[in-house]
């Protein structure tokens, strides 16, 4: 089966991995980087092209952002990465910037049928290209909780001595500090992870839970403080998403997609060839309806920031 066309905007760590991530599956017949520095995308679409004898057969390109090509899938990663102390929301303005000229470049050449967006604060910038593209034919979602939420699978997955993917537990709303877990709907197997826990004897409660939640939530930051930046774990959640586009199509996963007229945040979604469809929504406690308020609500003062889209 030919792999899809895939672009990705950005030739930094997280662009890199997320090629990486997806030339080893076999996902891409194409894929071309494309980058502010043509020079710098070619080096890397060269880098890659020295090994692809070993890997899944690819034509690989490195181009400026002058040269976009309709993409199937386009990865955007380009923006600034948080620093010591700071939060995904503190890169918005800077990143703000940069996606306006990024769109440009984009509509200048030729939209993609699929745009996923990684950049942070990722939902914000998924908000303000829906609202940039709205009624063009591109579909427009970020990466959202998907890497979160395989954070908390592993976590869970650890505590409960079971393999990871006899897990099924979400993260919902923001990709950041006001993100919501929901611990109440959380599966191991067949079994609530209530039960689960009840059967094996393990304490599950609400002290475990905000350790839980304090890690996951944490987790980038501190892998920031030890190598930099996050490269591989964003570049594999990411390479799943482009795998269910490509080949598994309905497999439903966390993106981030509008979920109100005004704002997108991560619910589960079914991801096909035309990207993601309707959201769904997971049960919920009170207490866990409240934090996705909350969470929707930081999410909309944040896109009180973005400038009136004017669509290219």
């Amino acid at each position: 089966m030919a792999g899809l066309n895939v672009g990705i905007v950005g030739s930094g760590g997280v662009g890199v991995a997320c090629g990486w991530a997806v030339l080893l599956q076999g996902l891409a017949g194409r894929m071309t980087f494309y980058g502010r520095t043509a020079n710098r995308a070619a080096g890397e679409a060269a880098d890659f092209a020295h090994g692809m004898p070993l890997l899944p057969k690819c034509e690989i390109r490195g181009r400026g952002l002058d040269v976009v090509e309709p993409e199937d899938v386009l990865i955007i990663t380009v923006g600034a990465h948080t620093k010591h102390g700071q939060t995904r929301m503190d890169v918005l303005d800077e990143n703000i910037t940069v996606m306006e000229s990024v769109a440009e470049a984009i509509e200048a050449s030729a939209l993609p049928r699929v745009a996923i967006v990684v950049s942070n604060p990722v939902d914000v910038l998924t908000e303000y290209l829906t609202r940039r593209w709205v009624g063009r034919a591109v579909s427009v979602l970020g990466s959202g909780t998907s890497l979160d939420t395989l954070r908390l699978a592993d976590r869970i997955a650890a505590s409960c001595g079971v393999h990871q993917r006899s897990v099924h537990a979400w993260i919902v709303g923001e990709h950041g500090d006001s993100s919501v877990f929901l611990f109440h709907s959380a599966t191991i197997g067949a079994l609530s992870l209530h039960d689960f826990a009840l059967q094996r004897g393990l304490d599950l409660g609400p002290e475990w839970q905000k350790q839980v939640e304090h890690d996951v939530r944490t987790a980038a930051y501190g892998v920031r403080e030890l190598k930099g930046t996050v490269t591989h774990g964003v570049g594999l959640a990411v390479s799943g998403l482009v795998r269910c586009i490509a080949r598994e199509h309905d497999f439903v996963l966390p993106v981030s997609v509008r979920v109100a007229d005004d704002v997108c945040a991560s619910l589960p979604c079914p991801l096909g060839p035309d990207g993601a469809g309707l959201p769904l929504i997971p049960a919920m406690t009170d207490e866990e309806h409240a934090a996705w308020e909350h969470s929707l609500e930081v999410l909309r003062r944040a896109n009180e920031h973005l400038p009136m889209p004017s669509a290219g």
